[in-house]
This record gives structure tokens, sequence and C-alpha cells, in this order.
């Protein structure tokens, strides 16, 4: 097993890394750029050299000279980036996600492809919690930081403290209601509302 650093080069139409004379495809973003590579025996594992976030993980390639690539990368590749900015500006329908959509556009110029790319790794999924994805979005626009890996990081921030405001509520009876237990009343009897009755025909036939 082994660490070394690795220089992403590319071509017209594939970006790869090279460890032992094959060709690893990576995110176009990562272009001209170092990564880390870690090797074991049958894996290679890329990270990010900054961030420390693995990129990608390979099957080692008994091959040499073989290009191994990622079906998403390559299938993102052969789209617009109108086709992606659409698509990712309508996975969802609120206001925030509008806004966030626009100022990631903007902040990243150079780089909208591969945003887009995360865009739909992090929240292309029926499975995403809208409220906590709303309130993710509201701080990330407030707080000025509209890359979707950061997006994605206070959403799973506020999804894990949703789910522990949820465990931590305590139980309620399904027939209580209101902030206070219910008081106990007495029941009156019959009487007292055939008195209460026949006071007032009294008091009718005084006046």
């Amino acid at each position: 097993m082994s660490y070394l650093e690795a220089i992403f080069w590319g071509n017209s139409w594939k970006d790869c890394i090279s460890v032992n004379a094959s060709g690893y495809q990576l995110p176009s973003k990562y272009r001209n750029k170092t990564v880390e590579v870690y090797i074991t025996r049958h894996k290679l594992f890329v990270f990010d050299l900054y961030t420390g976030k693995e990129i990608v993980e390979y099957d080692l390639s008994l091959i040499p000279g073989q290009i191994i690539t990622k079906r998403d990368f390559r299938r993102e590749n052969e789209k617009t980036l109108q086709e992606l900015k659409d698509h990712v500006t309508g996975m969802f329908t609120g206001s925030n996600w509008r806004r966030f959509t626009a100022l990631n556009f903007e902040a990243f110029p150079r780089y909208i492809r591969d945003q887009c790319v995360e865009a739909k790794r992090y929240f292309d999924s029926s499975g995403i919690d809208i409220f906590v994805l709303d309130r993710a979005l509201e701080y990330c626009l407030e707080n000025n930081t509209p890359s979707f890996a950061e997006l994605n990081d206070t959403y799973v921030h506020f999804k894990r403290e949703h789910e522990r405001e949820e465990l931590e509520m305590p139980a309620v009876s399904s027939d209580y209601r209101g902030s206070h237990e219910p008081l106990r009343v007495k029941a009156r009897g019959l009487s007292v509302y055939k008195e209460i009755i026949n006071s007032r025909g009294t008091i009718n036939e005084s006046l």
C-alpha cells in the first residue's frame, strides 16, 4: 500500500491521471491539478489534495495503457452546459433553491459543469427532506457559501439536528391536548340543570 501524488492530465475527450501505465478518469475540474492517490493491492483511491475528500475509487487495471472511465463523468461531459444548468435549476421548485443555483453559477463560472455534477450527486434523489433542505439553503444564502458541496454539508448537519429533535420530543397521550395536563371536572347531576331552567322560568313569569 502506498500514497503518491499524481498530476491530472487531459485531452480532448478524456480527463485522466496515469497510474502504473493506465489512465483513470477524474472530474474535469481537477485538470492540471495535483491529487493524492492511495494504492492497495487491488484498489485505487483518489483524494482531493486540499480537502482530503475522496474523489473516486477504481479497481486497478491489469492491462497497461488501458483507460478506465466512470459513466457519470463521461455522460455529464456529453451534455451541453445549458442542459445541465436547466436540469439542476428545475430539481426543486422553491425560491431559495432558484436563488442558490443562480448564486452558484455566478460564483463558479469556470466550474459550472462540475457544480452541476455535484448538485445531482447530492440532491437528485427522492429521499431529500424538503423542510431541512430549505433551512440549509437559507443558511448558505445568508452566509454566502454557494457551492453544492457546502450546501450538502449544511444539509447533513441540519438533518442530524432535526432527527435528534424528533427523538428527544416527549411522548404525548393521543387524547392529550395543549401544554397542560387536563383537569378533572366533576359532572353535575340533571337536577342542577332542572333547577336552573325552572328558576329562569320563574323570573320570566314575574317580568
